[in-house]
């Protein structure tokens, strides 16, 4: 049966409903041939013959939107507009969608859009990852994140706008001979980790870090872009066992539906060892064999494809890209902290290193004080060796002659020359010598002063010096000044061993040199005024650290020893009288540690102030006889301190408290750099008690004390960020202020108080990790977080925040398990959550 032909009429009104059919097709709809044949029954079977060849040819040019490489393409569409966009030129594709640089007439500003091709649409997962890559970009700021302007649709074409970056990616910049330095690949790691830690912690996981993502602009800053496949863990559309992105830069458990923080990690560190050895990381090409390179663990180290890669950057690389995700970095923010510490130099942490790595790193960043050392412990070794040489020879020249022994006197000169030079260097490195340590938990006491952490080079050195003090003193044993030399000496070490928590061997160090001036002094003709001097400067010494012990005691008998030695000496004698009224200052101030619930009786009120009395009249007779000096400034107010702590009247104590801030103030004018004065300030501004305080007065009056010493602490901390003291310091000025916040129910700002001082203390714990000062004292400010959670009316924060606690006390070393502060700080611990029914549950 023949088959007639159609009519022209007939094929124009099918030609008609054709590019009805394929404009729906192109924009996503799934027409069929039967639909158009039933609704036209005269064109039936024109339709039936003609429409599957359509959608055949159309079939064929979507597949040609996509290119061997998968990158997208458009088909040989050619865009020249896109709504207010003028379309310049193309300069990259993807497997997403294709990027022109346009301009945007309306704003005269170049910019960057990536145009979903039209094929996109036919899937949906496509076309909501392009939105959700517009929405979760847009909602990030970032140095290193690509800005997103917006997006638009425009004949039937989605598109997204960003900012245009005037640089590179990463593939193509890997992709020249030039071989990328060690130092720039750490900087942009360093700059992507940053970028990722920040998504992170908007609840944003790229998924998809690659190269091809991280774009370098010409001044060096890395950009990451295409959030296309980003997972917002906030309100996630995706299936999260979707295994989604580029196959070669895929964390290996990607590969079993486990998609999380650890995967964008393994992508930072996957891509910085392409960067390094200047290829693919893995060599398979096809899929089977990828994905079992990736999961089978057997990457080279990157320092054996690349021999100069130092070894702190081939472990931070190598923990980064672990096939085992536990053993990776455990956020993107530790992965920047490595690379920011390699960079400047530092030890990193997930590598331990040895003390004379240690010390080669510390040479480097610090030449000048490095060589100050140097040349002196090159004069302490040269003086040792000849001071040696001088024992040796004068032992038998002392017999024949005395131009003998004036030359070994000049020996000992030289060498003693050297060892105060090497101890003068060495002491000024910062330690607590004016801090003395204090741990109190009260929301309203003094700051505990948990000291500067001085190096511990510092102490060995010190420590060396002094058998060769001792051999000094046999060799010549009239000579008085190696005796006192070496006392002085004693107490800088003491001071730094202290400092670094080895407190009861300081303690051993200050009491031999007691010894070493009780039984040597008269032979070796020590001067009365200097003989008793040390002796009280000794006493005063170790009695704050008795009194930092808990041991009050102790610490009394050392002070009331330390005032007899004195009272042996001239008034005269400016040194004796400083000392004189710091031992009377330290015996009618009682240390915070030791002032905690502990309730005056008239008698004892009245015996602290009769010393606290004695320092001030001390203080201004030698003030009056213009004697006086920063140290005596700064003991003479904190003599007003201390009376206006025990003052009965609030005129009195506000008196006393201005005065004493006068003082400081004034020494501070007089000598602005002084760090020591200035702290000094802080401390007396944060002297605030808030036992007792309710009224508005009270509580603004203290709330303005307390910000001027954030203030200040904020003056300190700009030149050294990283000093111990400083930080724990504006823990504390922040853990007032937000006591004070959570006493006029001010719970937002009581939070954001105590959550920066918690973040303060664990950046301490980091640098200090067996410090059980800084770990009780975080364990407190979690006990503290409890409570204004209870207050808020959030059991399950209030039990989070002393499950922490808890687990802090548990952190600490058994061997101080017994130790006072431990001790004092687990009973409060557990009394408070016992006392808490809700935290029990």
């Amino acid at each position: 049966m023949k088959v007639s032909e159609p009519t022209d009429d007939v094929l124009e009104l099918v030609d008609v409903h054709a590019s009805d059919f394929i404009a729906r097709y192109r924009n996503g709809d799934r027409p069929t041939v039967e639909e158009y044949a039933n609704r036209h029954p005269e064109l039936s079977d024109s339709i039936r013959r003609m429409f599957p060849l359509v959608a055949s040819i159309e079939r064929i040019k979507v597949n040609e939107q996509v290119e061997a490489s998968g990158g997208a393409t458009l088909a040989g569409r050619e865009i020249s507009q896109l709504g207010d966009y003028r379309i310049i030129r193309e300069i990259g594709r993807g497997g997403m969608g294709v990027v022109f640089e346009a301009h945007q007439e309306s704003l005269d500003r170049v910019v960057a859009i990536k145009v979903l091709p039209k094929q996109s649409l036919l899937d949906d997962e496509a076309l909501k990852r392009f939105r959700r890559e517009a929405t979760t970009a847009a909602a990030m700021h970032h140095t290193n994140i690509v800005p997103i302007y917006g997006t638009g649709e425009s004949d039937g074409s989605h598109y997204l706008v960003m900012q245009l970056i005037d640089g590179k990616s990463l593939d193509s910049a890997n992709t020249t001979d030039t071989e990328t330095s060690c130092t720039d690949v750490a900087r942009i790691g360093e700059q992507v980790a940053d970028a990722i830690s920040y998504a992170h912690a908007s609840g944003v996981i790229h998924r998809d870090i690659k190269p091809a993502n991280i774009l370098i602009e010409a001044n060096g800053t890395a950009q990451v872009t295409d959030f296309g496949l980003a997972k917002n863990v906030n309100n996630d559309i995706t299936n999260t066992r979707t295994v989604s992105g580029s196959l070669r830069y895929m964390a290996p458990e990607r590969f079993s539906g486990v998609s999380n923080k650890a995967g964008d990690i393994y992508g930072i560190g996957i891509t910085l060892y392409e960067l390094l050895a200047g290829r693919p990381a893995f060599d398979a090409t096809d899929a089977e064999h990828l994905i079992s390179s990736i999961t089978g663990a057997s990457l080279k180290p990157i320092h054996a494809v690349r021999p100069d890669v130092p070894t702190d950057l081939s472990t931070i690389v190598g923990k980064a890209i672990h096939v085992d995700p536990s053993q990776r970095y455990q956020s993107a923010a530790e992965l920047r902290d490595d690379l920011q510490r390699f960079l400047a130099d530092e030890p990193i942490k997930a590598r331990r290193i040895s003390l004379w790595g240690r010390l080669v790193r510390w040479v480097r960043r610090n030449p000048k004080l490095a060589a100050a050392v140097g040349t002196s412990a090159f004069a302490l070794i040269a003086a040792t060796i000849v001071s040696t040489i001088a024992f040796l020879v004068t032992s038998e020249a002392n017999q024949r002659s005395v131009d003998t022994l004036q030359a070994s006197e000049q020996t000992v000169d030289l060498a003693l020359q050297s060892l105060n030079g090497v101890v003068d260097v060495v002491s000024q490195t910062p330690n607590s010598a004016d801090l003395p340590l204090g741990e109190v938990f009260e929301d309203d006491d003094l700051l505990p002063n948990v000291g500067i952490e001085p190096s511990p080079t510092s102490a060995k050195i010190l420590e060396r010096l002094q058998p060769i003090y001792e051999r000094l003193s046999q060799q010549s044993p009239t000579r008085s000044d190696i005796i006192l030399q070496s006392v002085d000496s004693s107490i800088q070490l003491a001071r730094i061993q202290h400092s670094l928590g080895r407190t009861s061997v300081s303690m051993e160090t200050l009491k031999s040199s007691i010894t070493l001036l009780n039984e040597r002094g008269k032979p070796a003709s020590i001067p009365a005024d200097d003989l008793q001097l040390r002796l009280a400067r000794l006493n005063n010494e170790l009695g704050a650290l008795y009194a930092t012990d808990f041991n009050r005691t102790e610490s009394m008998q050392c002070f009331e020893v330390a005032v007899a030695a004195v009272s042996r000496l001239d008034d005269s004698n400016t040194a004796g009288q400083t000392e004189l009224a710091r031992a009377h200052l330290n015996l009618g101030s009682r240390p915070p540690q030791l002032r905690r619930g502990e309730s005056l009786t008239p008698e004892q009120r009245a015996d602290d102030l009769q010393h606290i009395q004695s320092a001030i009249q001390i203080l201004e007779e030698l003030k009056n006889s213009q004697s006086q000096t920063r140290t005596t400034n700064i003991l003479y107010a904190n003599s007003l301190l201390g009376r206006s702590r025990l003052a009965t009247t609030p005129r009195s104590r506000h008196t006393d408290f201005r005065a004493a801030v006068s003082i400081l103030r004034d020494q501070l004018h007089a000598t602005p750099d002084d760090a020591v004065v200035r702290f000094e300030l802080v401390e007396a501004l944060a002297d605030v008690n808030l036992r007792g305080q309710r009224s508005p007065r009270q509580f603004n009056e203290s709330e303005g004390r307390l910000k001027d010493a954030l203030a200040e602490i904020a003056t300190l901390r700009a030149s050294s960020p990283d000093n111990a003291v400083y930080l724990a310091t504006e823990v504390h000025l922040r853990h007032k202020l937000s006591r004070i916040a959570s006493m006029q129910s001010r719970l937002d700002d009581a939070d954001v108080q105590l959550s920066e001082a918690i973040q303060l203390q664990t950046r301490l714990i980091q640098t200090w990790p067996t410090s059980v000062r800084h770990r009780c004292w975080r364990a407190m400010l979690y006990r503290s977080q409890s409570t204004l959670y209870r207050q808020w009316q959030k059991p399950d924060a209030a039990n989070a925040a002393i499950a922490m606690a808890q687990a802090d006390i548990d952190a600490i070393d058994p061997q101080f398990t017994d130790h006072p502060l431990v001790a004092n700080t687990r009973d409060l611990i557990r009394e408070f959550a016992n006392t808490q029914p809700e935290l029990r549950q």
